[in-house]
């Protein structure tokens, strides 16, 4: 079996190369005191992401255990270029190209030597991206937890609940659109279109993912993903993007200086991705028997904090990451026991034996 530092090589090897970058990047700016404000200030936002994407990492391997080896590498090599260099350098400059009506390589003049600019086009785009992003969670969510044969539960007055709603034709919808419209209802009535648009195409870019799932490999996320390694991957990698928006988005609460964000949520991407490769080869889901379900909470309290921050609401990049560690670190100690119980059992037989 692999230590726990080889899961985690890659990452580290990234890490040193990214602030040696970002040191030398603050030197030329200002000299041997930029240089040390350049780096706390990447380790900050790594810090901040790794912790924030921590709920990220346990879904994804759930997802990815059912994968093939095969698609695993995918995922830790394709995807990790999606990740690092789509959504944390390739995504703000659409956003300003979208946003702010200028062309792509524009966007790029604007993202690096246009600071100011660059974070007040973002600042504008945050309503439709936290729209965006909360409601595609959200149907994530809720197509776990709405599994009418789920009789597992970890919260047993919320979760069996939803989970008789199962049966019930187009529950998953009716619950997300009550959701979005009961959030409109307290968005600006200049807003409110704008919003509500952009929680249509998270609902539409999840259902046709949902579509091609059904199609080429069957009803639930993961049975989809043993079938048909592509359908997982893009799921995958969608799943990802809606969890980076916020982070990317809060980082601007740090720093506007869009090389210290994508050097510092690219290096928390890394250890993210790494740290879903040691979940899946080393089963931590499988020992912790709440470890998953706690997860799925910790993604719905995202879900809140997102829409909050679309009613400009603000938690900030530190409390969402305690709270999504905080939930999870419940799912585990609420799991201690039943984990224990085996050894117990083994224990007692040997002493008999």
């Amino acid at each position: 079996m692999s230590s726990t530092f080889s899961y985690f090589r890659g990452s580290l090897a990234f890490s040193v190369a990214a602030l040696a970058a970002v040191a030398w990047y603050g030197f030329q700016a200002g000299g041997a005191e930029s240089a040390g404000s350049f780096l706390l200030t990447a380790l900050v936002l790594a810090v901040l992401e790794t912790s924030v994407s921590f709920d990220n990492a346990v879904v994804n391997a759930g997802i990815l255990k059912a994968m093939s080896p095969r698609w695993r590498r995918v995922f830790m090599t394709v995807g990790i270029a999606v990740a690092v260099f789509g959504m944390r350098i390739l995504f703000p400059l659409l956003i300003v190209s979208t946003a702010g009506g200028v062309p792509l390589g524009e966007s790029f003049i604007v993202a690096t030597e246009q600071p100011l600019r660059y974070r007040q086009i973002m600042h504008d785009s945050h309503l439709m991206i936290m729209g965006f992003g909360a409601t595609f969670l959200l149907m994530v969510v809720i197509e776990y937890f709405v599994q009418h044969e789920k009789d597992e539960h970890w919260l047993p007055g919320i979760e069996p609940l939803l989970a008789r709603l199962g049966s019930v034709e187009n529950a998953q919808s009716l619950l997300v659109i009550l959701a979005a419209a009961a959030v409109a209802a307290f968005v600006p009535a200049g807003q409110k279109l704008a919003f509500i648009s952009s929680c249509f195409w998270g609902y539409v870019v999840f259902m046709a993912l949902h579509m091609f799932k059904q199609l080429f490999g069957g009803m639930d996320i993961k049975t989809a993903a043993a079938k048909n390694g592509l359908i997982g991957f893009a799921y995958l990698e969608v799943l990802d993007a809606s969890f980076s928006m916020d982070g990317v988005i809060a980082a601007f609460a740090i720093t506007g200086d869009f090389w210290l964000i994508a050097a510092g949520l690219g290096i928390g991407a890394m250890f993210v991705r790494s740290l879903t490769l040691y979940l899946v080869e080393r089963d931590v889901i499988g020992q912790f028997r709440y470890l998953e379900v706690s997860a799925f909470w910790a993604i719905a309290a995202l879900v809140a904090i997102m829409y909050a921050a679309a009613l400009h609401v603000e938690l900030g990049e530190v409390a969402t990451g305690l709270i999504s560690v905080a939930i999870i670190g419940l799912g585990v100690l609420t799991s201690l026991p039943s984990r224990a119980k085996p050894q117990q059992r083994g224990d007692r037989t040997d002493s008999t034996g």
